[in-house]
């Protein structure tokens, strides 16, 4: 859609034929409903029926008694890793303690996640413990009862060559590049669930459940580094062995898989601006990385003054084959874009964001990934607006958020939902903070965010607990949003036509909105109507809710252009259409198909390409801004498939037409289509 910025240059006096509430931040607000009304309450086919038979499907995904708040037994409380990496042989020691305390009563054993590494032995309280390793399960005797609230510790030892989802993956423990590098990504996008700490040390792999961690690392070779969560604390050199050990504490609470190593030699660049801000990259590259890192204190600038201090005590990128990954303080970035230039800020950004979005607060599981991918993705654009203005964020929102969303073919809802890693969750979740600012105002938004943070600050939370920040804050009921845009699925395909008329105080201006998607609910939201007069330009804010929606806007000057969403914040298509006085809504067929004219605008001619699904009686014509038909091209029975045809600019008594708008209108059997012709001079 068209972006352009509206400014007022007069005064007109607008009444709307709805009635239009409060919205924060924009003059208006929904009207209070029932989220789960009882459809027996409506005719049986009705509209209101149709609605509150499908909004009784998100109960049981909405109900904050069916968030699974880590359902286990036992709750991790730190994690002590002792981890010697041979390069050569792409091996891994290990020695893991896992301290824990039990939550039910009479705790005997625990199971723990750990997968295709060798159990060498297992300790309880410092005896050797019964064990069961069926992979990827560990259940270990724990050889005692245990209270509620009582601590314990199990240390287990082992060693192998670590897995990964290989070549078309993600996530795992890899050994790879030049020379050979040891690292750890901790989420799997071909694996389910996608968690990936259960690969190098045994762990409750699960998001929710958050400890804090050491960790102790030998890497081969006296110039080798080992980059790990937290900050360093030690460094030692081992001569006679050819080997350096670091140890790395993290003493904030961290997810399992946004645990990390890295083991390589590594050029340590300590940021300019912000002394506890790393670069550990490849040497060849440190040249390079002075460029390419150049931003990263303008992102965290921005951040921090939105989101507020960063959460934890260092942040840095190490490079690796593979990446990018969030992991906490610590973010893998893959070694093959950095290059002199700012080509991937925005990946940067992205996973700065996520050091609040996903690490500090981070998902309770997997259904509610969007608050983390979604708001890392919306941060992006968040980054453009502080570094670059407001114009840049609304053009980066357009093209790189919504834009993606539109032709990604992805249509299920944003929870649960059926791929973890795609449009849906990133970038659509990204759109849903976009509108959500939009409907609350900035200031609200932005203390929602800080609320929500300080709520779940290194915790985990879920989609109903934001809302739930959000709501008050703003002092809002949004289960209207929230259902249509988390738990639903699609968004709105808006036909919008208009007619003014001069009256004595100046012209009434007829809208009518129509929501035509064929999939999703009616969508209720404050979309911002441009209008064009022959004085200036302004805009208006209007509630729509119903499928079709007419409005009638006053104005002091005549009208002579209508545009929905000129500053896209809502995700969707709209789409200008002839007044229904040409014969009510135009509907979308599916299988039925009218391509934009080419070349659009156009001179002398100008083609039209239309498709059938089978064959069928069709009337291709064209209307002028007024309903009037001009001309009709096509009237006859066609056999199905694509055809072309052309238009002189004539109408149907061959005589040109003058410049201006114009309507193709593709009327069959299946349905009808519209497209908007501009004829020049």
């Amino acid at each position: 859609m068209k972006q352009s910025t509206l400014v007022l240059l007069l005064v007109v006096t607008i009444s709307v034929t709805a009635s239009l509430p409060a919205l924060g931040g924009s003059g208006l607000k929904p009207l209070a409903v029932e989220r789960f009304p009882d459809p027996a309450q409506y005719e049986v086919g009705s509209r209101e029926w149709f609605r509150a038979v499908e909004a009784l499907k998100y109960r049981p995904l909405a109900d904050a008694s069916f968030i699974d708040n880590c359902p286990h037994d036992f709750d991790v409380l730190h994690y002590d890793i002792t981890l010697d990496i041979d390069l050569d042989n792409e091996l891994i020691y290990g020695n893991t303690t896992v301290l824990s305390v039990s939550q039910v009563p009479g705790l005997t054993s625990i199971d723990l996640d750990f997968t295709v590494l060798t159990v060498d032995s297992v300790f309880t309280g410092g005896d050797t413990a019964s064990y069961v390793y069926a992979d990827p399960v560990l259940t270990i005797d724990l050889g005692d009862t245990y209270a509620v609230d009582d601590s314990f510790d199990v240390r287990v030892v082992y060693h192998g060559h670590p897995g990964n989802e290989g070549p078309d993956g993600f996530g795992g423990f890899y050994f790879g590049g030049t020379p050979t590098m040891a690292y750890q990504m901790g989420v799997g996008l071909t694996s389910d669930p996608p968690s990936m700490g259960k690969y190098w040390f045994p762990c409750w792999d699960q998001p929710c459940d958050k400890a804090t961690a050491q960790y102790r690392v030998t890497v081969p070779g006296l110039g080798k580094r080992a980059v790990c969560n937290g900050v360093l604390i030690d460094s030692y050199k081992d001569s006679t062995a050819v080997t350096s050990t670091y140890v790395w504490s993290e003493t904030y609470q961290i997810a399992p898989h946004l645990m990390t190593v890295h083991g390589r030699k590594y050029a340590e660049i300590v940021d300019s601006t912000y002394d506890w801000i790393y670069y550990w990259v490849y040497p060849t590259d440190a040249a390079d990385a002075l460029i390419h890192f150049q931003n990263v204190d303008i992102m965290m600038d921005g951040y921090i003054e939105r989101y507020g201090p960063y959460p934890f005590d260092k942040f840095g990128y190490a490079a690796a084959p593979n990446g990018d990954m969030e992991h906490q303080t610590c973010v893998t970035h893959v070694a093959s874009v950095i290059h002199p230039n700012h080509l991937y800020d925005w990946l940067l950004a992205h996973e700065m964001a996520h050091q609040w979005w996903g690490d500090c607060v981070s998902v309770n599981d997997w259904r509610d990934v969007w608050l983390s991918e979604g708001f890392a993705t919306y941060s992006e654009a968040v980054f453009n607006e502080h570094a670059y203005g407001m114009a840049s964020y609304h053009n980066y929102m357009q093209n790189h958020i919504m834009n993606p969303v539109l032709n990604s073919g992805e249509n299920f809802p944003i929870y649960d939902p059926i791929n973890l890693w795609g449009t849906t969750v990133y970038e659509k979740g990204g759109c849903i903070l976009h509108m959500l600012r939009h409907v609350v105002g900035d200031s609200i938004f932005l203390e929602s965010l800080a609320a929500y943070r300080e709520a779940y600050e290194y915790e985990s939370a879920t989609t109903v607990q934001f809302q739930a920040e959000v709501e008050t804050v703003s002092g809002q009921d949004l289960d209207w949003f929230f259902d249509e845009w988390v738990y639903d699925r699609h968004w709105p395909e808006y036909e919008y036509s208009w007619h003014a008329e001069g009256v004595k105080a100046g012209y009434d201006l007829s809208l009518i909105i129509d929501q035509v998607q064929v999939t999703g609910p009616v969508y209720t939201m404050p979309v911002e109507v441009g209008i064009t007069t022959v004085a200036g330009d302004t805009l208006v804010i209007l509630w729509v809710d119903e499928a079709p929606d007419t409005f009638s806007v006053s104005l002091t000057s005549e009208p002579t252009a209508v545009e929905l969403d000129p500053d896209n914040w809502i995700l969707n298509e709209a789409a200008e259409v002839p007044y229904a006085g040409l014969g009510g809504k135009v509907t979308v067929a599916p299988g039925l198909r009218l391509e934009q004219n080419a070349p659009n605008p156009f001179g002398s001619t100008t083609t039209v390409r239309y498709s059938v699904p089978r064959s069928q009686h069709v009337r291709l014509e064209i209307f002028n801004p007024s309903g009037q038909k001009v001309v009709t091209l096509i009237n006859e029975t066609v056999p199905a498939g694509w055809r072309n045809v052309s238009w002189d600019a004539r109408d149907a008594r061959g005589k040109p037409v003058s410049p201006g708008t114009y309507f193709c209108r593709l009327s069959a059997e299946d349905g009808t289509r519209v497209r908007r012709f501009i004829r020049l001079r």
